[in-house]
């Protein structure tokens, strides 16, 4: 099957012991339910399944699919051959709070952590293999050179710990990178610091991250003396560079900024 795991992109577990591993970092309950995302040949899927849960997995690859399919959990285990991208409707979301889980094919784990965000209500945590470079940025904290953007989009909703990291044997094929196992904890509180407006004044600042933070957005499009403004609101050095603000202070300077002007 090596040949379907290139062709979709993943790398899958190469042990039950491994797997079993994994499960045991998450801590799964009776009656808890589960999405996860690409379980391909189902190593993942019946480590989870040797407790009193259930999954709703979302394969893209049909052959896996129906291996997934023979396996014979009955209602335990139900299977949707989607993109877990394109399945949002039809996933259970209506089916009280959800816990996440996918050992997710590299080149869709940006787009899966920000899809993820956008869900945190519905979850109680999301646990995923990441390629490594990827976690750190995550789980990075202001001043460490992976922390960025992304980290903050993710730090806004979550907490963020790396539970375990993998060489590349853990896997077959091997990749090239190694990976690491992550949980994404929501915060909380309710109110997040998704909006629009936000977004657009992390995007400001991290799209020149080595300029000071008023001269960034500046360059994003706020007149200066605004943001100079803005910067004393927040209580934030105008002088300061995006890498050195937490996510914390890029909520205060979103609330201090106003819409950028047209």
């Amino acid at each position: 099957m090596a040949h379907r795991a290139r062709k979709w992109g993943q790398h899958w577990l190469a042990s039950d012991e491994l797997a079993e591993a994994l499960v045991a970092l998450v801590q799964p309950l009776p009656e808890d339910h589960f999405i996860e995302i690409g379980p391909g040949r189902g190593r993942l899927t019946e480590a989870l399944l040797r407790y009193p849960v259930r999954i709703t997995a979302v394969e893209i690859d049909p052959e896996c699919h129906d291996h997934l399919l023979s396996l014979g959990y009955g209602k335990r285990l139900m299977v949707m051959n989607v993109d877990i991208l394109a399945a949002d409707p039809i996933l259970p979301w209506d089916d009280g709070r959800i816990r996440l889980i996918g050992n997710l094919p590299y080149e869709i784990s940006s787009p899966v952590l920000r899809w993820t965000a956008r869900r945190r209500s519905n979850l109680i945590d999301a646990h995923y293999m990441l390629q490594a470079d990827v976690a750190e940025r995550i789980a990075a904290s202001p001043g460490c050179r992976a922390y960025g953007l992304l980290s903050v989009l993710m730090q806004w909703e979550f907490s963020v710990h790396i539970l375990k990291r993998l060489s590349p044997g853990a896997f077959r094929p091997e990749p090239r990178v190694r990976s690491a196992f992550v949980r994404l904890t929501p915060h909380a509180e309710s109110a997040t610091g998704r909006s629009a407006h936000q977004v657009a004044v992390l995007q400001a600042a991290f799209g020149h991250r080595r300029k000071m933070l008023v001269s960034a957005l500046a360059m994003g499009g706020w007149r200066r003396e605004v943001a100079e403004q803005a910067c004393a609101k927040a209580d934030l050095d105008p002088r300061a560079r995006a890498e050195n603000l937490s996510p914390q202070d890029f909520l205060r300077l979103g609330a201090a900024l106003p819409e950028v002007e047209a």
